[in-house]
């Protein structure tokens, strides 16, 4: 199958970008060097080509309603410009996926992971029964741009020439960006500001430009994930899917244990209530010359206790960076652990929790 490709790609490829398969696309994964773009995530701000990620519409005046009786949060009374992150789960309250759901007036948007949007359209078509609701793939049909970094909402007012301080987390505003019509999507990066730009394919390369030019360079995917890790956002596939629930996760903020059922709320509630977590995702250093990879156990007193599931090496320091699943038992913040592969280990550095602790 050939792999897709976002209107921006030969905008890259001019500039002599690296380009790698990923997600089923073929993407940038270098403009500079990793280092800089790096630099530029984490102490100012860079625009990442962000269009793999899924985008779904969905129509109908019983959009929100399903939504809020099939995912985690509450999301029935969103108004136009106001959104929420939530969770797809399955029966036995495993992840399906993570979403924001975005009321955009005359739709809901909801941005899925990365190639996660047939399944989210097959499961909501699976509660579909009586009510008005159509949900279509809009990902090939718009392009999708990411600006973030502690500077990010600073960069994307000066290039819309708006004030986004009333846009609180999830909630959008239109404005116009080097002449075309620009939706802002405040959709942060775990602990990093980010904002999400949605616009038809041909306004990708003036606003592209028009970022670059006002000082905001591009960044690509190893950077990226770079800075996934070292701001521990778990990512599908990774640290998100139906091998974990949402508590495990350190989703817990984005549930609401007061809005009534939704597919898999039974089992949530009772791990919740009763403290049957088993393992908790945790954001991991490795001792310098430890052999890691994804999948490797980790294990203490020679049993494992827990799994790697992501590994970067932080362009800062050289060190390698990574997530896990951890027992509850050993999942505490100073614990090292030792990798089976009988080299080196890690050490815990934090349980991260995406969306905060649970909603009041």
């Amino acid at each position: 199958m050939a792999l897709r490709r976002s209107a921006l790609h030969p905008v890259a490829a001019a500039t002599g970008a690296a380009f790698q398969e990923r997600h089923g696309w073929d993407l940038a994964t270098v403009y500079s060097t990793v280092e800089e773009e790096y630099l530029a995530l984490t102490t100012a701000a860079g625009v990442h080509d962000a269009s793999y990620t899924g985008r779904l519409r969905a129509i109908g005046a019983d959009g929100l309603d399903l939504l809020n009786r099939l995912s985690t949060n509450k999301v029935l009374d969103l108004q136009p410009g106001q959104g929420a992150p939530t969770i797809l789960t399955t029966a036995r309250g495993r992840i399906l996926d993570l979403i924001g759901v975005v009321n955009v007036d005359d739709y809901i948007l909801l941005i899925t992971s990365p190639g996660a949007q047939q399944q989210v359209i097959d499961w909501l078509d699976k509660y579909t029964i009586m009510e008005d609701l159509v949900v279509e793939d809009i990902t090939g049909e718009s392009t999708m741009l990411s600006v973030l970094g502690p500077a990010s909402k600073a960069a994307v007012e000066s290039a819309a020439g708006t004030s986004l301080n009333e846009l609180p987390p999830y909630h959008s505003v239109t404005a116009e960006m080097a002449g075309h019509q620009v939706r802002i999507v405040n959709r942060p990066f775990g602990g990093l500001p980010s904002f999400d730009l949605l616009m038809d394919p041909d306004a990708s390369a003036g606003v592209w430009d028009h970022l670059s030019k006002s000082g905001v360079p591009p960044v690509g995917e190893e950077a990226l994930e770079a800075v996934r890790l070292s701001y521990a956002v778990p990512a599908y596939g990774h640290e998100l899917g139906e091998s974990y629930n949402p508590l495990e996760a350190g989703l817990i903020g984005s549930i609401d244990f007061a809005k009534g059922c939704y597919i898999g709320q039974e089992v949530i509630a009772r791990l919740d209530t009763y403290k049957k977590v088993q393992k908790y995702l945790v954001k991991l250093a490795f001792v310098d010359g430890s052999s890691v990879a994804p999948g490797t156990l980790l294990t203490q007193e020679g049993k494992p206790v827990g799994k790697v599931t992501s590994v970067a090496s932080d362009p800062s320091s050289g060190q390698n960076i990574g997530l896990g699943y951890v027992r509850t038992a050993q999942a505490v913040v100073g614990t090292r652990l030792d990798l089976e592969t009988g080299s080196g280990g890690a050490d815990i550095l934090g349980l991260p929790q995406m969306f905060g602790p649970e909603r009041s």
